[in-house]
């Protein structure tokens, strides 16, 4: 059969397509059945498939790896760990692509074939769609990956989300993988008054039928039946002489923005209902079989984990997610110790969890030795040489009060101080010192996880820290469960009795009769491995006392504290001015602003007017986040206490480990008056006398 016979036999078939192409999009014939809740996960090792209206192609075949939540699906898919946006590209080079809700006017799929815009340049409407606010050219980072992956031949992996509407039928599930696909086209539309990019991706697998093709519908047919030397029409453009494919059956145009007749059918506008040329559809790339993708569509993490090996439990891979090869889910690590799809009680906003997987992967913790996340030539030294960057705030130095340790005491103007203590080699290496204590916290059951971060921008994301809490409860960026002291393991209370010694020390002589000191009655357990770290915080809940210690073991970390935003501009993120502007030292135009704080408290001018000269000073304000002032390195043994209910309220801190394991321990006081009456047994404590900390 000649090309022009398979083109006409082709054309004919689209024609009798169950949902015929209008606008480029998939129109709609009949409603769809309400979809049955699925069935029951079996107790064998294989998947249950859904049921209902969306029903897999070939009866037996596996239901395709899913997610729930955007967090897990990026956590456990190396081709895609965008948390956000719809293309990943890394290197320069696109991984992954998803389709989810809005994928623009002229959008396409079948079994086949994927026509989509490419993202960036877009805010949503009061409606909620996406509309166009910037031309797009190859300098968009996104754009530049998808051009470089279609260059070299890369295949990209494409995910489906349930809010696409394209299929025309309901999905699974809220994230499922569909297959790779090969880039076979990118070019260029006007979209309103802007310039957009149109890319087409083509299924890389042509000789398995898909498993989101329609019920009933007949089987690919195999490549060596077909005819690859189809191509597309393509003409020369009079103006600017570059070719253009014949996309849209209306007629041809320049797809190429740069020249004076784009997006013009014979020097005319185009209709605003265009619908795809069935060549175009209908083409295919010649299969290759040196193109292969560089992952596997589902890789196996578990199978390349190994229990025995002690250099893995704590890297960052072992932390990342998985694909639960029974249910098929991609699942977070959220434990410590591995693995568990039956606690899969993630806060997602999709709605899918139905069913309980009882599948769980528990690894066994081998103890990191201190020298794999230390690199000091001597674990710990006679006494660590200080080095302050003239940058950030200098500390007074104490070397006689708390020898072996080394004082170092920042002062906050309006707000409070810092202590750090700094740990030596006597005090490391004493018996049920850091050492000891580091090694015993990595194999005890302290209950570390991670937990869904209650205020996040995509929902489902954990925190980058594995956390338990001690005593009285207490809720900081996430809730935590809170666990008894009677439940505390030596080294848990041995690192109590550090911490209130530290904090003993570093408020006496401090506390006032307004300000008096208050031991801890809580303590939280962090955990980080390789990689993780904790962002901008602070710890300013009203059901805190005003001092918080903290006892850090294993790899250095990197503390770094800096005024909040508003504090520091003098106005929000939003531009509106602060009903009472502090003004501390070291914010921006600090002269100007105290000055005028100054002229209105004294009753030189009235509220008005100071509002008018705050208004004219935040105006010349940057909008970049405030520079740290206060950068402290924190190495294993030492402590640190921040006091003063002011340094909670005005500044934040971050903690960034270095190497592969950290553990903080911080102490706290939690006011009873602000606890359930229930869990005031918690808070409950006494140290055995070896327990209680010297100071030495």
């Amino acid at each position: 059969m000649d090309a022009a016979r398979v083109y006409e036999t082709r054309s004919r078939r689209l024609d009798k397509q169950p949902h015929p192409i209008i606008n480029a999009r998939i129109s709609r014939r009949k409603k769809t059945p309400p979809r049955r809740k699925s069935a029951p996960i079996p107790s064998r090792p294989i998947p249950s498939h859904p049921s209902g209206d969306f029903r897999l192609a070939r009866r037996g075949w596996r239901t395709p790896r899913m997610a729930d939540c955007r967090p897990e699906l990026s956590d456990a898919i190396p081709w895609f760990r965008a948390v956000q946006g719809g293309v990943y590209h890394n290197g320069n080079i696109c991984w992954g692509f998803l389709l989810d809700a809005d994928s623009g006017i002229r959008s396409y799929i079948d079994d086949e074939v994927v026509i989509t815009r490419v993202g960036g340049g877009c805010v949503k409407d009061a409606e909620g769609n996406l509309v166009l606010t910037k031309d797009q050219d190859s300098d968009s980072t996104a754009l530049r990956s998808i051009l470089n992956s279609m260059a070299l031949n890369i295949p990209v992996g494409m995910i489906i989300g349930d809010r696409n509407t394209l299929l025309q039928r309901k999905l699974p599930h809220r994230y499922n993988i569909l297959s790779f696909f090969r880039i076979s086209h990118v070019w260029y539309e006007k979209i309103g008054k802007k310039t957009g990019a149109r890319v087409r991706f083509e299924k890389l697998d042509l000789a398995s039928k898909s498993w989101w093709a329609l019920k009933g519908s007949s089987p690919a047919a195999p490549p060596d039946q077909r005819n690859f030397d189809m191509k597309p029409e393509t003409k020369q453009c009079a103006g600017c002489l570059q070719t253009s494919a014949r996309v849209y059956d209306e007629g041809w145009m320049c797809l190429h923005p740069s020249c004076k007749l784009f997006w013009t059918i014979n020097a005319s506008a185009p209709p605003e209902t265009l619908t795809f040329h069935p060549g175009f559809l209908e083409s295919r790339l010649r299969p290759d079989p040196e193109i292969q993708p560089h992952f596997s569509l589902v890789p196996s993490l578990l199978s390349t984990l190994n229990d025995g090996d002690q250099d893995i439990s704590s890297a960052r891979i072992a932390w990342k997610g998985i694909v639960c090869p029974r249910c098929c889910r991609c699942i977070s690590r959220r434990f410590w110790n591995g693995w568990k799809c039956t606690d899969y009680d993630l806060q997602c906003s999709s709605g899918h969890v139905q069913n309980r997987c009882p599948f769980e992967k528990l690894t066994t913790m081998h103890p990191v030795s201190l020298r794999s996340v230390i690199d000091d030539f001597e674990l710990s030294p006679i006494k660590r040489a200080l080095f302050f960057d003239p940058k950030f705030a200098m500390p007074e130095i104490d070397d006689r009060t708390f020898f072996p340790y080394r004082k170092l005491s920042y002062r906050i103007p309006g707000a409070g101080y810092i202590t750090h203590f700094v740990s030596s080699q006597s005090i490391n290496t004493r018996p049920n010192g850091p050492n000891d204590l580091f090694n015993q916290l990595q194999v005890a059951d302290a209950g570390l996880r991670r937990y869904p971060l209650q205020q996040s921008v995509v929902a489902g994301t954990l925190t980058a820290h594995f956390a338990v809490n001690y005593g009285m409860p207490y809720k900081y960026i996430v809730s935590v469960d809170s666990r008894g002291f009677s439940n505390a393991s030596d080294a848990i209370l041995r690192s109590l009795g550090r911490l209130t010694w530290a904090t003993e020390q570093a408020v006496q002589g401090q506390s006032t009769e307004q300000d008096p000191l208050l031991l801890p009655n809580e303590l939280l357990l962090l955990g980080y491995f390789e990689d993780m770290k904790i962002g901008y915080h602070d710890d300013g809940e009203s059901s805190l006392g005003p001092t918080i210690a903290t006892l850090s073991l294993g790899a250095k970390s990197t503390m770094l504290v800096r005024m909040k935003y508003k504090y520091y501009h003098g106005r929000s993120k939003a531009k509106k001015l602060l009903d009472s502007d502090p003004v501390l030292q070291g914010c921006e135009f600090f002269a100007q602003r105290a000055e005028l704080k100054h002229r209105w408290e004294r009753g030189d001018i009235a509220k008005p007017e100071y509002d008018r000269g705050r208004e004219t000073i935040v105006a010349k304000t940057r909008t970049g986040d405030p520079p740290p002032c206060v950068k402290m390195e924190l190495h294993h043994g030492d402590l640190v206490v921040m006091h003063g209910a002011g340094l909670q309220r005005f500044y934040e801190h971050s903690v960034i480990p270095e190497k592969k394991l950290r553990f903080a321990l911080t102490a706290r006081y939690i006011k009873p008056e602000d606890v359930d009456p229930a869990e005031l047994r918690k808070g409950k404590f006494t140290l055995a006398p070896d327990q209680v900390y010297d100071g030495k």
